[in-house]
This record gives structure tokens, C-alpha cells and sequence, in this order.
């Protein structure tokens, strides 16, 4: 029974971050990071000004929390991604694919977090999802290597670099192209070349 009232009161918790943290995304969105305080947040979802301090450091906790929320879900993919059946190339692409479509879905959000640690100089600039993707992809290309799927005389962190400037290449593109069609042809042009054969 007692079991039961800690679980219950841990979904509570879990529920209140997300409504704190989901309603300040609304905020800095319309408003601005700066120009939303807190009072203004707690005010929104009915709670005590101090009550965010239980939850949150500060509002910029928040862009990283929510941050890293939608990149853990990712991840999971990815995961599941480098341990299937696929060839190297097919996990690669599949896997450039889920970042994108990350990328896609959350920009306003990977916009407030570039920008404010851009202006900021006295902040930890550690990205909320560390070194994974790099070692997925590390991984994936090293075994593509073993199994001859990718060439053996090129130095894997070759590889992992011209996959990685994919996504950034397309996350700076200033082109009129939909977001994942650019990914796709760039993936195609690294995969198949551009030489007409």
C-alpha cells in the first residue's frame, strides 16, 4: 500500500514538471526567455511562485529538461536502430533520419536553447545529449567496416564526420527545400555519389 501512495506521488511530481515545464515553453515562445518570469509561469498552471524552485534551477533549466526529453526519445530509436538486422548504409540513413525529424519537429525549441547560450558566456554549454549519437554512429560505421559494407581505407571518424555535417549542413541550409527531402538527397549524393553512372 505504501508502495502504491510513493508511485502515485511520483507521477504527481512527474506531471507537475511537465506541466511547468510544457506551459514556460508557451511562454518563452510568445514572449521571449527574458521577458517570462517565473511568477508569470506558476501563475499559468495555478501553483505558488516557489514551487517552481522544487522543480527547475532557473528558466533556462527548462530548455535543457525539455531539450532533453525529446532527444532521449530519439534516442530509444536510435538504439533500436543500431541493433537491428539492417545493413551499415540503411542504419546510417535511418538514423540521420530520426535526428532530422527531431531536429524538424522541436526547431522553436533548439532555437531558444541556441540562442540563449550564444548570449550567454558564464553557462555550461554541455549539450543535453552528450556524446551518443557520435558513438551510435561510431559504432555502426566500425561495423559496416568489419562486415564490408563500408570502405576499410577510409579512417572511421571520416565517415562520422561527413554523416554529421549532413545534418549540419542542413540545419544551417537556407534552402527552399522541405528539411527531410534536403537530408535525403544529401544522404543520397554521400551513399550512391553524384557522378551519373
Amino acid at each position: 500500500m505504501q508502495q502504491e501512495k510513493i508511485s502515485r506521488r511520483e507521477r504527481k511530481k512527474l506531471q507537475t514538471k511537465k506541466t511547468i515545464s510544457e506551459m514556460s515553453l508557451k511562454l518563452f515562445y510568445k514572449k521571449g526567455l527574458n521577458e517570462t518570469t517565473v511568477a508569470e509561469i506558476m501563475e499559468e498552471v495555478d501553483l505558488g511562485t516557489g514551487t517552481f524552485y522544487n522543480y527547475f534551477d532557473s528558466k533556462e533549466a527548462i530548455l535543457k529538461y525539455c531539450l532533453a526529453e525529446r532527444i532521449t526519445s530519439a534516442q530509444q530509436t536510435i538504439e533500436d536502430i543500431r541493433t537491428s538486422s539492417f545493413n551499415a548504409a540503411q542504419k546510417i540513413s535511418q538514423m540521420l533520419q530520426v535526428v532530422g525529424k527531431t531536429y524538424e519537429e522541436n526547431q522553436p525549441l533548439i532555437g531558444l536553447y541556441m540562442n540563449f547560450y550564444r548570449n550567454n558566456e558564464n553557462v555550461d554549454r554541455k549539450a543535453p545529449h552528450g556524446l551518443r549519437f557520435k558513438e551510435v554512429l561510431s559504432s555502426i560505421i566500425l561495423e559496416g567496416q568489419d562486415n564490408n559494407e563500408l570502405r576499410r581505407d577510409i579512417p572511421p571518424d571520416i565517415i562520422n564526420e561527413m554523416f554529421s555535417g549532413i545534418l549540419q549542413s542542413t540545419m544551417c541550409s537556407n534552402l527552399e527545400l522541405p528539411f527531410m527531402e534536403n537530408i535525403q538527397y544529401k544522404l543520397s549524393m554521400l551513399l550512391e555519389g553524384v557522378i551519373k553512372k
